[in-house]
């Protein structure tokens, strides 16, 4: 029966190299860590801007033009958005302005038209 020969790790530093072909695309890197997500911190809003935005949020009413600034989920980022108010449910505690329905939790900003 032969020996069973035991051979030493390979050192990280040559493990490596062996995957040194899938770095053929050169700016791959640098254009995959352009397109990452970096999330904005949510705005915590004071006692007054709560107090002026749950004062909007009562005056407006179905059909109204309104501008709101709302933190996407998806996104992690504040957009903007202006539209016509289809809907503002005082149950659910959303407000819908056409296609979209916003958490009144995510709203930063908004302006009745």
């Amino acid at each position: 029966m032969a020996a069973k020969v035991v051979r030493a790790p390979m050192p990280r530093s040559k493990r490596a190299a062996q995957f040194a072909m899938f770095d053929a695309l050169k700016g791959l890197k640098e254009a995959i860590a352009a397109k990452e997500k970096h999330p904005e911190p949510r705005r915590i809003l004071a006692e007054d801007a709560v107090l002026e935005l749950n004062a909007t949020l009562t005056e407006l009413e179905q059909g109204q033009m309104a501008t709101v600034v709302y933190y996407g989920a998806y996104e992690q980022a504040y957009k903007q958005l202006t539209g016509i108010v289809k809907k503002v449910d005082s149950f659910w505690k959303t407000l819908q302005i056409g296609d979209i329905t916003i958490d009144f939790s995510e709203i930063a900003e908004l302006y009745a038209m």
